[in-house]
């Protein structure tokens, strides 16, 4: 801590005396106060930074002022240091204020003013409130970037949890009371009350024991029990499409019949609902003139597009809308990208076989020249049920991250090994790899009757009996 005193004589009042500041300066920190006191320049001794003791210049009454402010803010800073709680300028000037008055009341012979009560410890949300602060300012060793905004609303989301826990059955939540009562009695919430599976009972126990980690390293009181908190995932499988159902949306013409009266269909709901609104200006009475029906076709085909890009390079839709020629290596038969979520290279292959057509899906783009290999995905949550709509898909909804977990499945079946599946989507561990993996069940029933082993002269079914 250094403590300087500045004479400000640019600021002199009527009667020639000027104000005395103090600056303090202490881990890259700086902090100015009035003393309170002033004095004419002519008494004032720049070099000692004290009034000069003569008769008139009340150096006996001033000088200890600027001497007291100069230990407090010393004490303060010595205080702070061996706490290890380092002071930002208000917490500084705080206690500051509080030393000097201390010191001048004892050399006034007055007594002590009493200490104030101590502040109540952090609550449970209030550390946890910190640590999500701390994770928000992390950086992903891996990557070398900050953690996903999804990453962190996903722990804010556990404590949320955690407080309508609380809030349902009066539970307080104290980190001392991380024991298994309290595991117990969230369970029971979680399934009973909430309703919800065991991997979202899972996640949120992973997200709250890594708090409490995170408790413990810092040495904050936390009740070791915690460690014993399990935190299930159990395999659910994955929505896949087989082999027949991407053909199909490949192979499906939006341009007829059927697609102009579903798209006339869908938005003739839209006027319906826009009706009751009141028009904006500019805004169009209808959407379903024949113009833009042939534009929302454009747009429903170029979307189905958009899925076959995310099913046949096993693409985030993030890394497919981004995607360009210049990830394309023609030379070797290769994409090679940098997965946008988790920074991880991607080599996927860039051949055309009868399932998997990547090579002319951006040929059929190519003659636009865009600085994308396909246009921009945009609305694909609007235009992919109209695709499963007119291909007849009602076994799972279809999403953009199917046609990922479509390209895993299907090159597993076809026989492509693990490894060189996790090259083209950039998974590093089987554990997350497998989230991905789905069944087509009459695929495996297939694979196992061509397999099987048969006995000289009987037919499989005589074998089984």
């Amino acid at each position: 801590m250094e403590v300087t005193r500045q004479l400000l004589t640019d600021r002199a009042g009527k009667t020639g005396l000027c104000r005395i500041q103090l600056t303090f300066c202490w881990d890259g920190q700086r902090l100015r106060l009035s003393s309170g006191q002033k004095c004419l320049p002519r008494d004032w001794d720049a070099k000692r930074e004290l009034l000069k003791a003569r008769p008139g210049t009340y150096s006996d009454t001033i000088n200890p002022v600027l001497e007291h402010y100069a230990d407090a803010a010393t004490a303060a800073y010595h205080a702070s240091v061996v706490a290890g709680e380092p002071l930002g300028k208000e917490a500084m000037e705080a206690e500051i204020r509080r030393r000097f008055l201390e010191l001048s009341r004892a050399e006034a012979g007055l007594p002590p003013i009493p200490a104030p009560p101590p502040p109540p410890p952090p609550t449970f949300s209030e550390y946890y409130d910190r640590w999500l602060g701390e994770q928000s300012r992390s950086v992903n060793l891996r990557t070398g970037q900050r953690l996903s905004k999804t990453y962190l609303d996903s722990l804010a989301n556990t404590r949320a949890v955690l407080q309508g826990f609380a809030a349902h059955t009066g539970h307080e939540l104290t980190l001392a009371g991380m024991d298994a009562r309290f595991y117990q009695a969230f369970q029971e919430y979680f399934f009973q009350v909430r309703g919800q599976g065991l991997n979202t009972f899972g996640k949120h126990m992973r997200a709250l024991k890594t708090f409490l980690g995170w408790c413990e390293s810092n040495d904050i009181a936390v009740n070791s029990k915690f460690h014993k908190f399990q935190a299930p995932d159990e395999p659910t499988g994955t929505d896949a499409l087989t082999q027949a159902e991407l053909l199909a949306i490949a192979g499906l013409d939006v341009y007829t019949d059927a697609g102009r009266a579903l798209v006339r269909r869908h938005f003739e709901a839209i006027d319906e609902a826009a009706a009751e609104q009141p028009r904006r200006r500019g805004q169009r009475r209808s959407q379903v003139d024949e113009y833009r029906i042939l534009e929302r076709l454009r747009a429903l085909e170029r979307a189905r597009d958009k899925f076959l890009q995310c099913a046949y390079l096993a693409l985030r839709i993030s890394d497919a809308n981004r995607m360009a020629p210049r990830h394309i290596d023609r030379a070797h038969h290769l994409v090679r990208l940098k997965a946008g979520k988790t920074q991880l290279p991607c080599v996927i292959p860039f051949i055309d076989d009868d399932v998997f057509r990547p090579v002319a899906l951006i040929e059929k783009y190519r003659a636009l020249q865009l600085p994308t290999c396909l246009p921009v995905g945009l609305h694909l949550e609007e235009y992919l049920p109209m695709v499963a709509e007119l291909v007849g898909l009602t076994r799972i909804a279809l999403t953009s991250k199917v046609g990922r977990k479509t390209f895993v499945t299907l090159k597993l079946a076809q026989g492509v090994p693990r490894t060189t599946v996790m090259q083209a989507t950039g998974h590093k561990t089987e554990k997350s790899f497998n989230r991905y993996a789905g069944i087509d069940e009459a695929e495996l029933v297939e694979n196992y009757r061509k397999t099987a082993r048969k006995v000289k002269g009987e037919s499989p079914g005589a074998a089984a009996a």
